[in-house]
């Protein structure tokens, strides 16, 4: 049985990984910087749960000690944030993969390293699609601190230290476990169904007019999967994850109010308002991903289109509630 690192555990990939990852055998550690909680372990799997500072070049020693991967996807996704304060985005987003190298040459185990990474390390001008050959303009100290991760793992792996791979990931939504992104700046798709269930208006900046590739959760969970079977990819170099197929905001938004109106026969609202004063560049910026290149090395492809995507989160929601209501009156 292989043993599987998961750093962000506790976030929204981490919790899907872990039941795409659980339910096929794998033995898994969960690692989360606040308090452990079991609330989110699938039954009938081999799973320890730590509690680590990643920052600490020993906590990387026990958990590499018969580990056959990590999956890092420990970060602060708050763009905002590193914005406001970029040393402070550093210390929590780079350090902890500067003690894992250091860790990593002290094991001597030069073990698999799958990093979670960012399509918008490709900045705020560029064509479209992006491909692994779209140079990086990081436009923001989150994309700058990614960029660098990336850069580290490359150069371990070229000294023989580990095996990486970073996967730079899109705008990525759907159902997952329910709870959505922990991070109120991110999964504003999955924000926007949760309100439309709740029969609150849909907030939509201007008209909506930024393009986004969005990218379900299990077709990002399973790229990882595969990732973790091809040692071949385990080179240094990054890969991006995405569908190929972009929608803008609006369209994204229109398919939330027509499913919502079938899914629960509600008519919400889309209410357009003016941009945030701080709203970032890239925040306004298009992005489609060409995802040719893993996908001829891997298998992978995306499977399951936008419209799709949403009609299951709303039928999930819709189940979860009667589901609480046959609970709450047993």
């Amino acid at each position: 049985m292989s043993t599987i690192v998961i750093t962000g555990a506790r976030g929204y990939i981490g919790r899907a990984l872990t039941k795409s990852l659980a339910s096929r055998g794998y033995a898994l550690r969960l690692v989360s910087r606040a308090a452990v909680t079991r609330s989110y372990s699938p039954p009938c799997a081999t799973i320890a749960h730590v509690q680590a500072d990643l920052r600490d070049e020993e906590n990387w020693c026990n958990l590499l000690r018969g580990a056959d991967a990590v999956v890092h996807l420990s970060s602060r996704t708050d763009l905002h944030a590193a914005e406001a304060n970029p040393a402070d985005d550093r210390i929590i987003n780079v350090e902890p993969v500067h003690a894992l190298v250091r860790a990593a040459e002290r094991c001597g185990t030069a073990v698999p390293v799958i990093f979670a990474s960012s399509t918008s390390i490709a900045g705020d001008a560029h064509e479209n699609p992006v491909n692994e050959c779209t140079p990086d303009r990081p436009c923001s100290f989150y994309d700058h601190h990614k960029l660098e991760c990336e850069n580290i793992l490359r150069a371990a792996t070229q000294r023989s230290v580990l095996r990486a791979c970073s996967l730079r990931l899109p705008t990525v939504y759907g159902y997952g476990d329910g709870l959505g992104s922990i991070n109120p700046n991110r999964g504003v798709l999955n924000t926007m169904i949760s309100r439309a269930m709740n029969g609150q208006p849909l907030t939509l900046y201007g008209e909506g007019s930024p393009i986004r590739d969005f990218t379900h959760v299990r077709d990002v969970c399973d790229a990882f999967r595969v990732t973790l079977t091809q040692q071949h990819i385990w080179h240094g170099r990054h890969y991006i994850i995405a569908t190929g197929r972009g929608y803008s905001l609006a369209e994204a938004f229109g398919y939330v109010e027509q499913e919502a109106y079938l899914a629960i026969g509600r008519k919400v609202e889309i209410r357009h308002v003016a941009e945030p004063l701080d709203l970032h560049p890239i925040e306004r910026s298009d992005f489609v991903g060409d995802a040719s290149v893993f996908q001829r090395l891997t298998g992978w492809r995306a499977q399951i289109d936008l419209q799709s995507g949403i009609r299951d989160y709303f039928e999930r929601l819709v189940s979860d509630a009667q589901a609480a209501r046959v609970g709450s009156s047993a």
